[in-house]
């Protein structure tokens, strides 16, 4: 899977339950609704996705799964804020396991960076190669997994923080477009992070020192 796929997958899984939310309330359906209408809408791309590459791994699994039973227990309640809570408490989660894992022998997100490259021996060989004799990469791992851990820790709480703290409609209406700020300031900084460390390599055989040609008497 190239980096292009990889980012249009996240278009779709972010910008799609955004599009149903806020086209639900332009319709006039209450918060509640429009909420559920955006889980349904997210439920359904995973199966899709699921559909098409002929299986179900267990994050999707995962997904599928909470977003069924926190939607049937906020149509039971009629309480929108659980169904609101739900992302960020799985962003949360992400964050934490992200950040946590740093202080393991591997992070979550080489694991999970080796899962998009199934079935390419090749690139997997490559990586692991990398990741077993270069200090820069390990030390670029464990710096993507910690900027990306905290921002979701830090989306999550103030996400939270609104749930709890505004009207449930204004809550709602925010809520979306803070995830959309998240995901495009981590994209935002990727780009720059990987720009950066691309010109910090180029650079390094200039500055190099060159030998010392020895004397001869």
């Amino acid at each position: 899977m190239d980096k292009r796929a990889l980012l249009v997958g996240l278009l779709w899984d972010v910008g799609l339950p955004a599009a149903v939310f806020y086209g639900g309330r332009a319709v006039g359906l209450s918060t509640l609704w429009s909420c559920a209408a955006a889980a349904l809408a997210a439920l359904t791309r995973v199966v899709c996705v699921a559909a098409v590459r002929g299986r179900l791994d267990g994050l999707a699994a995962f997904v599928g799964a909470s977003f069924t039973v926190v939607l049937v227990i906020t149509l039971l309640t009629g309480d929108p804020r659980i169904l609101l809570a739900r992302e960020s408490i799985l962003s949360g989660t992400a964050g934490l396991i992200l950040v946590g894992s740093c202080a393991i022998r591997r992070p979550v997100l080489y694991a999970l960076v080796r899962r998009a490259m199934a079935g390419d021996e090749r690139r997997l060989a490559g990586w692991d190669e990398r990741w077993r004799t270069q200090p820069s990469f390990r030390r670029h791992i464990v710096v993507l997994s910690s900027v990306f851990g905290s921002v979701l820790l830090a989306d999550s709480a103030l996400r939270l923080l609104l749930i709890a703290l505004l009207p449930v409609d204004t809550a709602a209406d925010w809520l979306p477009l803070l995830h959309l700020g998240t995901v495009a300031l981590l994209v935002g900084w990727a780009l720059w992070y990987r720009t950066r460390r691309l010109r910090a390599a180029a650079a390094a055989p200039a500055a190099a020192p060159r030998p010392q040609r020895l004397r001869t008497h």
